[in-house]
């Protein structure tokens, strides 16, 4: 990342932004319903330039997301500092059933059934990181 004035905003390139996106297991996913934006956190893996979050097969995501454009962010923050990332993924999600267990997709937190896969798709990736103010 350059080095920018402190407090400043920096846009991150999409190669930092993919550094910085699997550097935490929780990210939130959004969509949007007739009723308006939906927003859920969730844990992901990612593979490529693809993002994978298993979820049960009934879920409003399942129902709501398959082949619809979907955002996914990711973010972190040190209050301490006052510094902090965002990523913001867009692209088209699709859902899988069925996808193999090989130990590189996401571990659901949740227990329960975990039998779809939606996947991501991203086409879009945007970033931003805050420098620290001065005090």
């Amino acid at each position: 990342m350059e080095q920018a004035a402190r407090g400043q905003l920096v846009d991150l390139s999409a190669e930092e932004c993919w550094e910085l996106i699997t550097t935490t297991p929780v990210g939130r996913i959004a969509w949007s319903t007739s009723t308006g934006p939906v927003v859920v956190p969730v844990n992901f893996s990612v593979d490529g330039r693809s993002i994978k979050i298993r979820t049960a097969a009934y879920s409003s995501m399942v129902q709501k997301a398959d082949v619809e454009r979907v955002a996914f962010e990711v973010d972190h923050i040190d209050e301490a500092t006052r510094t902090g990332w965002s990523v913001l993924a867009r692209g088209r999600a699709e859902v899988r059933y069925g996808e193999p267990d090989d130990g590189t997709g996401p571990e659901p937190w949740p227990r329960g059934p975990r039998s779809a896969t939606v996947v991501i798709d991203v086409d879009e990736i945007t970033g931003r990181w805050l420098n620290p103010a001065e005090r």
